[in-house]
């Protein structure tokens, strides 16, 4: 087998592979959403308020999977777009994320390039292989964050 034979082989590591995928697939999205302005890690948060409401950082954490400092990291350039508001409570000191008129504005127009980005993954794979899938991503999901 030659060097560059070697080098593509994919490793025994379940975890590499699936890191090595998920590049792939969010460099993928990236592409597709780039004329939207949003990169997926945005549209993903932005679409998570809209589904759920606002939300405070600990039930934002939590729906997406993400430690509170990265979501952090991730908000502030939302929020300096005016995509969400960062509301303090009065009686609590949990803040509110909302997503503003601005934030839905920009999520309808990004969401055809996010149906082009799912489409095109869709086709790659037979509607038996999505189910599979799914099934495996959501058992990887469920076993792991206990």
């Amino acid at each position: 087998m030659n060097k560059k034979a070697q080098m593509q082989q994919l490793s025994p590591c379940y975890c590499t592979k699936i890191r090595k995928a998920s590049r792939a697939v969010t460099q993928h999205y990236i592409n597709i959403l780039k004329p939207s302005g949003l990169k997926i890690t945005q549209f993903a948060l932005l679409n998570n308020l809209r589904r759920n409401g606002p939300l405070t950082m600990n039930n934002l954490s939590e729906v997406t999977n993400l430690e509170r400092t990265t979501l952090i990291r991730n908000l502030k350039p939302l929020e300096n777009k005016k995509l969400i508001q960062i509301i303090s409570q009065e009686n609590s000191k949990a803040n509110l994320i909302c997503l503003t008129d601005n934030g839905e504005k920009i999520l309808n127009l990004t969401l055809p390039y996010w149906e082009k980005a799912q489409k095109s993954i869709e086709e790659m794979l037979s509607n038996e292989e999505i189910e599979d899938f799914e099934k495996i991503l959501k058992k990887l999901v469920q076993s792991t964050y206990k």
